[in-house]
């Protein structure tokens, strides 16, 4: 969804992408999130692993997870070129999900798209 309705339409060289694979289900390690890599072919793509959650569980701590999350996966954020990282991540510009239904779920991802492109304009 995200690869067909967000990067797909965003052609921008200044666009990097950061994919974070974390374990969430049972099924979830290193291996999996090598084979998944698959699913997001976008040669701007960077892959990494955070077997431990950390970044996941820093994020649960920044934005407002819906139903009371705690872990942020299956998330999507969006930073302006230049944002400095400290401790905790930074807030997102923009971000959207797929853990509950609420006004940030990534839905068909046009909300998303939308924003990351006035970003990436603002920026050019």
């Amino acid at each position: 969804m995200v690869t067909d309705n967000v990067l797909a339409l965003v052609d921008d060289e200044n666009l990097v992408i950061h994919v974070v694979w974390t374990p969430v289900l049972a099924s979830d390690d290193y291996p999996s999130s090598v084979k998944a890599q698959f699913y997001i072919p976008d040669e701007r793509a960077m892959h990494y692993w955070d077997g431990d959650v950390n970044l996941g569980n820093a994020y649960g701590r920044v934005i407002a997870l819906p139903n009371g999350r705690r872990l942020a996966w299956d998330i999507y954020f969006v930073y302006r070129k230049g944002v400095l990282w400290g401790e905790k991540p930074p807030e997102p510009d923009a971000w959207a999900h797929q853990l509950g239904l609420n006004d940030r779920h990534l839905g068909d991802g046009e909300r998303l798209r939308e924003s990351l492109q006035e970003i990436l304009a603002e920026s050019n």
